[in-house]
């Protein structure tokens, strides 16, 4: 039966050899059909309308506080995406998000979770993409890629963003996982009962739910290898440009700075998360991250 381990964490296990998996949803409390997916298949779970066959499944709804305060994290917190780095994790917490980000990777240890797929909604308009950062050793990313119907997958093996998400968390484990950013969180199609039937299509294809999973292996595949950094004030993008997943050729001005300072691409690039709103665009963060097409 499904055991609420703490708030917002449950735990089933079935006591039958199989695979040990999680699914994560609400890292971002503003991210909501994620989060309604999620609470969803936790409502099932309980009914007993699911019911898992076999190994250990987690459910994480990673930040219920955010979520009751409507916010993308809680008020006064931080970005809980950015809590998995280990000297974060090593410290004693500060914050609500580091506390939580300590509890959510202990309930992974304790299960031994060997696959983990975190769900998530894009700020800005764009299609649904996968990241994930894969060790050579581990066959099941890729298996685990094709149960979702995003058709893109971007890899970062050199942990660009600097290992301080629960997917990088995983993977430099040598497990699997994967971030699943499922559209934009404006996005009328990007449904709770979408992403619902996706997050029972994983369980189903790992054999932890009987069925026939559906499966999805054309992908289109990239690999973060760059970054733009921000290095004045006032930055704007150019008409038409800092959409996700945007291929773009080198010599193309992406922006200005307001000293009239030109940003342009070196190579032929992939923009991934582009940086728009005026609180993100800072003086030595990145403006943009880039990849190149495998």
């Amino acid at each position: 039966m499904l055991e609420e381990i703490e708030e917002g964490i449950w735990s089933w296990k079935t006591g039958v050899s199989g695979p040990s998996v999680c699914i994560a949803f609400g890292t971002h409390g503003d991210e909501r059909a994620p989060i309604e997916a999620g609470l969803a298949l936790a409502a099932r779970l309980r009914s007993g309308e699911d019911r898992p066959a076999c190994g250990t499944l987690l459910l994480i709804h990673s930040n219920p506080r955010a979520t009751a305060e409507g916010r993308r994290w809680s008020e006064g917190g931080i970005d809980l995406n950015r809590c998995y780095h280990p000297d974060v994790l090593a410290r004693e917490p500060r914050m609500y998000e580091e506390g939580r980000a300590r509890r959510i990777v202990a309930a992974l240890e304790a299960a031994d979770t060997r696959i983990l797929v975190d769900f998530h909604c894009t700020a800005e308009p764009g299609r649904p993409f996968l990241m994930q950062h894969p060790p050579a050793s581990e066959p099941h990313h890729g298996e685990i890629a094709e149960l979702l119907r995003a058709d893109v997958l971007l890899t970062d093996p050199g942990l660009n963003f600097g290992g301080v998400s629960l997917d990088e968390w995983m993977s430099g484990r040598g497990r699997v996982g994967i971030c699943y950013e499922t559209g934009w969180i404006g996005d009328p199609a990007n449904t709770p009962e979408v992403l619902l039937d996706e997050m029972r299509n994983v369980l189903v294809g790992t054999g932890m739910l009987v069925g026939d999973a559906d499966s999805n292996p054309k992908k289109w595949r990239l690999e973060l290898d760059g970054v733009v950094l921000c290095d004045g004030d006032g930055f704007r993008w150019r008409d038409g440009l800092g959409v996700n997943l945007q291929e773009l050729d080198t010599g193309t001005v992406l922006g200005v700075y307001a000293d009239g300072r030109e940003v342009a691409l070196e190579r032929d690039a992939t923009l991934i998360f582009p940086k728009k709103k005026p609180e993100l665009v800072q003086r030595g963060n990145p403006l943009v991250y880039l990849a190149r097409k495998l």
